[in-house]
């Protein structure tokens, strides 16, 4: 059985380039928008008996994502982003999302605040949401500021292709 030649070290350097780059152009690829709730203070319960408050997020046209660990008033809550209700919801990269706060009770849901969740709101992979007298929320995506996504691949590959160059 005859052996394939050996692949010159020039051929290499082109097929690896040439794979590099046609994994970079696939759209998508490494532009995961994925929206994570990092801390939540609500000041207030819509309850009008004293019971724990079922807080839950919910963009529009997605299920609602329960919030199980936020029961009480006046506690900042922290996570990870790893709990088994995260992420909250994924981003368009220039498209906004009408998503919002509210909390289930028995006889209707109360809205905390309801707003456009945009990609651009993202600053160093933040957005911290405030509504006055209701709660303080901040979120986190990595791939949601300017420096990441397509922009932030493109860059990477055509580094690379242009280390290969011979």
């Amino acid at each position: 059985m005859r052996w394939p030649p050996p692949v010159s070290p020039r051929r290499r350097r082109l097929l690896t380039a040439v794979l590099f780059f046609a994994l970079c152009s696939i759209q998508g690829s490494y532009s995961q928008r994925l929206v994570t709730l990092d801390t939540i203070d609500i000041f207030t319960t819509h309850e009008w008996f004293p019971s724990k408050p079922t807080v839950y997020f919910h963009c529009t046209g997605e299920d609602k994502v329960y919030l199980p660990d936020v029961k009480e008033a006046n506690s900042v809550y922290t996570f990870k982003g790893e709990e088994s209700w995260q992420p909250l919801t994924e981003l368009p990269e220039k498209k906004c999302k009408r998503c919002g706060l509210y909390e289930e009770d028995t006889f209707k849901h109360d809205m905390y605040d309801e707003w456009e969740l945009c990609s651009s709101d993202f600053k160093a992979d933040k957005y911290t949401h405030f509504k006055q007298g209701q709660f303080n929320a901040t979120f986190l995506c990595p791939n949601c500021t300017a420096s990441s996504g397509m922009a932030h691949n493109q860059c990477l590959c055509f580094s690379f292709v242009r280390i290969f160059q011979f």
